[in-house]
């Protein structure tokens, strides 16, 4: 849910392109019906990429902890 709220808010403010907002709102839905290695690979990977974006974010801070909070996701058990 906090991962969710993060990516609602960087859609609001139009601080990742739409492409990307659906690409890591994608990346959330299927980690969240994967086994536990690939959510945790998946989850990891996504938080990864996220740290590329925050370079070329309008807010730089809110990706960041969007890539924080799926690194959290990724080491809860399902």
């Amino acid at each position: 849910a906090l991962a969710r709220s993060f990516v609602d808010q960087l859609e609001r403010s139009k601080c990742l392109s739409g492409a990307r907002i659906a690409a890591v709102r994608h990346a959330l839905s299927g980690a969240e019906s994967a086994s536990a290695a690939v959510r945790r690979d998946a989850l990891t990977g996504l938080a990864a990429s996220l740290g590329g974006d925050a370079r070329g974010s309008c807010d730089a801070p809110k990706v960041q902890k969007l890539a924080s909070a799926a690194r959290d996701l990724a080491t809860v058990q399902p």
